[in-house]
């Protein structure tokens, strides 16, 4: 026995083969501890064949020998194994207890046989043995698995009828069922009542809670029981903390008092390490900026970007747009800067800025200074090729417009364009060195300069 404990099994099974060389023999004890030990190892192949040697020398099993090798095949979903050494208890004149029933109704509720084990536990009821909590727990569970919340529910009260105390198992199985039958809100009225009658939900009744509001868009609600959880010291995990971040900030687009829980939430996770993701960011920022709150929205932009993640374009264009929105046009162009950096702008994002800019009759030789404060003296002529190519794109597109309004042919369009990328190259090379190389040309037109190109020239 000491071996097994210590998890020798196999030292264990090669002493028992050894015994006759020392002038031993295995008895009923022996044979009790290997099956145990193979069914604890989910083997009940191999623990039926030491049981049946058991039979064949002549030892009589006890209920407990038994309800283990029953139990290790219903875990399996194997009910014929499990019925047959059922049947062998009855041939062997062992009786047994409601641990051996309790066993068969979780074997049957678990390959979905509900309804024997209902029939089972009326039987249970009729003969003289007294079903405890966990014969009720067992067939309300295969009730909840396949969407019949409302008869489990009536099992726990006939339980509570009989003076039998539920346990924690018995409601998370409640809680359970009404997830999956996307009634979550029945489990706040269920939760109300397990504490009403002194009966303490555990970490796993709160979560599955949690996640049957999040699953099925209870955002206030989730909100509620994450709160209580936070209370009581539970930890929440990061899935469903982020889970639960990510609904409230959506969900505040049409309540801005969400975004005082958003920012407690976000809060909380940063104090806590915990981890949070590139996805959540991004809700995060868009809530706050659509939620005038976009200081905040910057501020977490900011954050995100040195965190070492990158921003989806939309929530770069959100931010762009609020701040022009708020006349922080010096804001709005560092934010576009970011974004120049690895991606494309949508078309919308500069047309709201030279909006903002020709309201404040600004013109772009105004924040030259702007550009230059993305980098000093030291930095490098790709950074300082990267700023000016950025403002020529900004200027194309300002030009593109009034282009558009003007009706001009596409090869005047052309070399306008080119004449913009080359104001900002003669920064960088002589006049008589400036070549198309030196321009990116999209769709016929030149929008931008080539960085690379004048690393080359300048190297």
């Amino acid at each position: 026995m000491a071996l097994v404990t210590a998890d020798e099994f196999e030292l264990a099974s090669k002493l028992k083969s050894n015994l006759s060389s020392f002038g031993l023999a295995p008895d009923s004890c022996t044979y009790s501890i290997l099956v145990s030990s193979y069914c604890n190892k989910n083997e009940p192949n191999e623990a039926k064949t030491v049981f049946d040697r058991m039979l064949e020398n002549g030892f009589q099993p006890n209920v407990a020998t038994f309800t283990t090798l029953i139990n290790s095949f219903c875990q399996k979903g194997r009910l014929q194994d499990a019925y047959q050494v059922f049947d062998l208890m009855a041939k062997t004149g062992c009786e047994p207890t409601i641990n051996t029933y309790n066993c068969l109704l979780k074997g049957l509720c678990y390959v979905g046989r509900v309804e024997e084990a209902y029939e089972l536990l009326l039987n249970i009821k009729k003969s003289l043995f007294k079903p405890d909590i966990y014969t009720y727990t067992a067939v309300m569970d295969g009730f909840c698995k396949v969407g019949r919340s409302n008869e489990a529910l009536e099992l726990l009260d006939e339980a509570l009828e009989m003076g039998l105390t539920p346990n924690a198992v018995t409601y998370n199985t409640l809680f359970n069922g009404y997830f999956k039958e996307g009634r979550p809100l029945d489990g706040i009225g269920l939760l109300k009542q397990m504490k009403e009658r002194n009966y303490k939900p555990d970490f796993i009744s709160y979560s599955t809670l949690l996640h049957g509001m999040l699953k099925w868009g209870e955002t206030k609600a989730a909100l509620g029981i994450y709160k209580e959880m936070i209370g009581i010291g539970f930890q929440v995990d990061e899935r469903m903390t982020n889970t639960l971040l990510r609904r409230l900030c959506r969900s505040s687009r049409k309540d801005d008092a969400l975004l005082n829980d958003v920012y407690e939430v976000f809060e909380k996770m940063k104090n806590e390490d915990c981890a949070i993701y590139p996805s959540t960011y991004d809700l995060v920022v868009e809530a706050f900026c659509k939620g005038k709150e976009n200081d905040k929205g910057f501020e977490i932009l900011d954050e995100m970007i040195r965190t070492g993640y990158s921003p989806r374009t939309i929530t770069f264009n959100v931010v762009v747009r609020k701040l022009c929105i708020d006349q922080k046009v010096d804001k709005a162009l560092s934010v576009l800067m970011l974004i120049h950096k690895d991606r494309k702008a949508s078309r919308s994002t500069f047309n709201v800025l030279i909006n903002e800019l020709n309201r404040q009759g600004r013109s772009l030789d105004e924040i030259e200074n702007i550009f230059e404060s993305f980098g000093d003296e030291e930095s490098t002529v790709f950074d300082r090729c990267e700023r000016l190519s950025f403002k020529v794109k900004l200027k194309s597109a300002t030009l593109g417009r009034s282009q558009a309004t003007k009706r001009k042919k596409p090869i005047q369009q052309k070399l306008q364009l080119r004449l913009e990328c080359t104001k900002v190259l003669k920064k960088f090379l002589k006049p008589n060195k400036i070549k198309s190389k030196h321009f990116l040309v999209s769709k016929g037109k030149y929008s931008a300069i080539n960085p690379s190109a004048i690393e080359r020239v300048n190297a």
